[in-house]
């Protein structure tokens, strides 16, 4: 903001159903998880992300782009993590698309922490090891157990947009707004 330069993107699914036009991710995202479909999908979109960002550095004139190498966030869910092969499959993707492991933010939910907790800590340390950086996403709606916070290897807290959507004309959205960002600069993150 201060300086008017782009730093990342977020890489989003969406679906569009020939018949039905828009299917909302609220739908379609929980039966992909269900189904298991989802790991693919995860797959997907992290290779189109990839080749997205090496698109988006080319096209944006150098006045528009920062300091830091130009980055895409990208959704996870808990069953991404289940089979052990996740760090893997982010690792290899990234070498094979050709672009840096800083180019890729992995985006996850504080539900993992509760569901698949060991297997998460192994699989974002080895990504973060390589230089890929972690958010948590919608934070403050979840679980939002401290405790996590300091046990993970978490680089960017995302405050969920509710807070943000309300915190101008809510007191206590505005405090909570405030309180989160602190926490987040006290444990160096973003």
């Amino acid at each position: 903001i201060q300086n008017g330069t782009i730093a990342g993107f977020e890489a989003l699914m969406r679906w569009f159903h020939p018949e039905k036009g828009m299917i909302s991710p609220a739908l379609f995202i929980p039966v992909a998880e269900d189904s298991g479909l989802i790991v693919e999908m995860s797959k997907w979109a992290l290779a189109e992300s990839c080749r997205a960002v090496k698109v988006l550095e080319k096209a944006l004139p150098a006045h528009a782009k920062g300091k830091l190498p130009l980055f895409i966030s990208v959704n996870f869910s808990v069953r991404d993590f289940t089979d052990g092969t996740f760090p893997n499959n982010v690792l290899e993707t990234i070498e094979n698309e050709g672009v840096q492991a800083a180019n890729i933010r992995l985006e996850i939910t504080e539900s993992l922490f509760m569901e698949e907790p060991e297997h998460a800590k192994e699989s974002l340390e080895k990504c973060r090891q390589h230089g890929v950086q972690v958010s948590i996403d919608d934070f403050g709606t979840g679980y939002s157990s401290l405790s996590y916070l300091h046990y993970f290897p978490i680089d960017t807290l995302k405050i969920d947009q509710s807070f943000i959507r309300s915190m101008l004309s809510n007191k206590g959205s505005f405090s909570l707004v405030k309180s989160i960002i602190a926490l987040a600069k006290s444990l160096e993150m973003k």
